[in-house]
This record gives C-alpha cells, structure tokens and sequence, in this order.
C-alpha cells in the first residue's frame, strides 16, 4: 500500500499535473497547499483519475479480457502467451489470477477530489459534479478489486471467510498519512459501495448528457451490478430500471446495427471512455499491452474457444458481428494463424478492433445489454419464477436475431440460471464478467477444453495478495490456503 501512495506522491500526481501547474510554480517544487487550491490542478486531478483507469493494464486490457481467459471463454493461440497463465490459472510461481490492486491509484485521485480540495476552488456545480465522479469511480474500483480478493455477500464461502479489501477513504498527501490499514469486511465493504453510489447519485443528478464521462445512468448501472453480486435483487431491478431511463440508450436491433456497434460510439455504451489514440496509450502500449492487441491484431493472444462458440445459435447477429477470420496480415506484418486450432470457426473476438487507428478505440465499460441480463436474473430470483425473467431476455435475443428462450430453460430456477449464465457468455464476452459470474453464483471454473479449471471451493477462487505487499503492510492479512501453498 505504501508503495502505491509513494509513488503517487512522487510521480503520478505531478506528472499529471505537470502542464497546468507549470505557470503557477516550477514543476519541480510544486506543493500540494497550492496543487490543491488550484482551479486548474482540480481539472487535472480529475483528468488523472480517469486517465489512472485508462492507463493501467488492471483496468483496461485484463480488466475485459482476464475474466474470460481465467474462465472458459477464451485461450491463447498457440505460438503466443499473453494470459496463457490465466488460462491455465497456475504458473511457474504458483496460482496466477486477475489483478486489480492498481485500483487504489484510481481511489486516490477520487478521494483527492472527495475530500481533498477546499472549497470554493471552483464553483460549486462543477465541484458537485467531480465529486460525484470521484465518489462512483471509488465504488467501481472497490467493487472490482472486492470481487478479486473477497467472496460475495450471502455465499457460502462467505461464511467462513469474511475479509475484504482495505477501504481507503482519505486522500494521503504525504508517507505519514500511509499509515498500514487491516482488511475489511465483506460487510463493510459493500456498505461503503453502496454508500459511495448513494453520494454519486445524488451529486450527479440529472447529469447523463455526456457518457464519455460518469453519468448518473452509469452509476444507477454500477449500483444494478452491485445488489446483483450482493443477492439483493429488488435493489437490482430498481437500479437497472433507473440505468436504461436515465440513459436514454437503447438495445441495437439490426444485424448491421448489431455488427457495427463496437466500430465507433458504441449506441449501448453506458460509460465509454474516450481515448485519444496519438497521446493516450492504453495500459501503458497500444501496441504490446492493449486489449485490441491481445484479441483481433499484433499478437491475436487471446481467441474465442469452442465453449464460447457452440453457445451460439445459428443465425444469431453475435457471431458474425463479432467475430472475425484471423487476422492475416497484423500490424507488425506477420501471419496470424492457430485459431483453427483453438475453435471450429477460425476466428478471432473483434469487439476490440482498433477503428480508432494505432490500435486504439474508445472503452465501453458497461452497455445498456447487462442492464437487461440482470433485469431477467434478478427478477427471476426475486420471485423465485423463472418466468420473471423471460420478458427481458426474449427482448435482448430478439435485437440479436434469435428466438425466445426454449422452454427447457425455464423448467427450474437452476436451468434458468444456466441459461442466463450462458446468455452473458454469448452477449458480455470479453467485457470482464465470465469469471466473476461463475464465481458469485458459486460454480466450478470450467476448463474449455473439459473437466473443471478451478472447483467453487478451492482457495484459488480469490487472488494472493502476495508476500511483497504483505512486507509492505504487516496487517494485510493473506487469503486462506496462500500461506503454505501457492
């Protein structure tokens, strides 16, 4: 943690600040009494919190990708091994998984901004509305990193391990502030979520004109996915409801619609970050590290395996839509070829696709499409009636060109819930949840090619913290079965 806050205190803030600041005291000597009664260093402050996400590799490319690579949906094309470890959820170390720990630089930047700046540095709208940003880019980041180092609130494994992440609420100026804190709870955990989100909310009411940044829509999205994962799902109907209202966007119902929709704008997007594709690189390099690199172009990483595929079925606008050959002339001018041997079809996952050029495009963090999928799971559960549910998903396949939902799937609450997982494969793939879906409902992590990757119960279900930021923090307490076995 320690390391984290220094080296935010001694890079990540200035540098990002760098510009603005430049005119009101060198680069070199700025301090943080004026940093933070700067009018233009609270724009960059919130400048640097989104660009803390879009920079690291955490929350962009592993953040989609990882979920479906640590799960069934993707593997890596022989002859690359970018996220082979995650495909095989063990490594020459031990048990490789997600990571999501550089959430905490994205906290920081949001409690500067909560708490950190006076008031009256800028106007009190404007400052309304930056908070309200701050306060859900704090929930998603917790949320996320929660769901990588903790079970979910009311399952089984939660009853017998209860510690969370460590909740960060201040903003640390200096190392005195760093000070090393204990895991939460599970329960307090999701409490300060669902608090951050009540705060978003109210600030940025009526905000949902520009979704390039967070709206009110988007946290409404947030807190939908949020009482999903914690079981509460009235709380999830009610928020999903509030998402698709207040965002204005609908399902896409065209094929070509269908198709083109991760080519530009997405018209689903709930959040998209922008990028600029000259100056902002994604997780560090378009080219080595971003997510475009490891699905469709450059490295073809990652592919869509048969368990993805032969969840399809024929005519659906999904598979051609998004879905490609392999690519066969790449950037860096060599042929792609091992697909075939990783699916039936040949092809590639494009919904990364670079149509910004320099393997770049804009990031679609949450579509209107989930809203719809935990509108049907959670009124399903709610009721304990699968048919609850159907409405919402037969509106969801029909703007994906296939039929109703078959009337098997609905004979039980469990063939339901195996239908809606296999629904979120077929719509959310590489968009961050196969992993996570299974693990919330409590399901073996199955290996794509047979047999079970990772069983509900094992202790690699949750990440290691690792003994580097155990020495670093001698509070951080370690998840069970990681201290004598890795």
């Amino acid at each position: 943690m320690k390391k984290l806050f220094i080296a935010f205190l001694s890079v990540g803030f200035l540098a990002s600040c760098t510009e603005v600041l430049e005119d009101v005291e060198p680069s070199t000597s700025v301090s943080f009494e004026t940093a933070l009664t700067s009018a233009d260093a609270v724009e960059a402050i919130r400048t640097s919190m989104y660009s803390k996400k879009r920079g690291s590799f955490d929350f962009t490319t592993e953040y989609f990708i990882g979920p479906a690579a640590l799960a069934d949906l993707t593997s890596n094309r022989p002859g690359s091994s970018r996220f082979q470890g995650l495909n095989e959820a063990f490594g020459t170390s031990g048990t490789v998984h997600i990571g999501s720990f550089s959430g905490y630089e994205v906290i920081q930047e949001a409690n500067l901004l909560i708490n950190g700046i006076a008031d009256g540095v800028i106007d009190q709208a404007t400052m309304d509305r930056y908070r309200g940003e701050a306060y859900a880019a704090r929930a998603f980041a917790n949320h996320r990193m929660a769901t990588t180092y903790g079970y979910e609130p009311g399952t089984a494994a939660a009853s017998s391990w209860n510690l969370s992440i460590i909740l960060r609420e201040e903003a640390t100026l200096d190392l005195a502030q760093a000070t090393p804190l204990p895991r939460n709870t599970i329960a307090e955990v999701y409490a300060a979520i669902k608090s951050d989100l009540a705060q978003a909310k109210s600030l940025l009411s009526g905000v949902n004109s520009d979704n390039g940044y967070v709206t009110e829509a988007f946290v409404e999205g947030i807190a939908a996915r949020v009482h999903l994962y914690a079981g509460e799902y009235s709380q999830a109907i009610s928020a999903a409801e509030a998402a698709i209202s207040k965002s204005g966007r609908t399902l896409v119902t065209t094929e070509e619609g269908v198709a083109t929709m991760f080519r530009g704008p997405n018209p689903e997007a709930l959040f998209e970050m922008v990028v600029n594709k000259d100056t902002e690189p994604i997780a560090g390099s378009n080219t080595n590290s971003g997510p475009v690199s490891y699905t469709s172009d450059q490295w073809v990483a990652q592919v869509p395996t048969n368990e993805l595929i032969n969840k399809y079925e024929a005519g659906d606008w999904r598979v051609a839509g998004w879905h490609g050959d392999c690519i066969s002339e790449q950037t860096v001018g060599a042929t792609a070829n091992g697909c075939e041997l990783v699916n039936d079809l040949a092809v590639s996952i494009t919904k990364f696709n670079g149509w910004k050029g320099n393997l770049s495009q804009d990031l679609v963090y949450m579509r209107v499409a989930e809203m719809y999928l935990i509108l049907a799971e959670a009124s399903a559960k709610a009721s304990n009636n699968p048919a609850a549910g159907v409405p919402y998903l037969n509106e969801l396949r029909a703007a994906r060109g296939v039929g109703a939902v078959p009337a098997e799937a609905t004979a039980n609450m469990t063939a339901f819930e195996d239908f809606i997982l296999d629904e979120r494969a077929r719509e959310l793939a590489i968009e961050g949840h196969r992993f996570f879906d299974l693990k919330r409902l409590e399901r073996d992590i199955p290996n794509s090619l047979g047999g079970i990757k990772m069983r509900k119960d094992s202790y690699r279900i949750l990440a290691p913290f690792g003994i580097g930021l155990q020495n670093v923090n001698p509070l951080l307490v370690e998840n069970p079965g990681y201290e004598v076995a890795n």
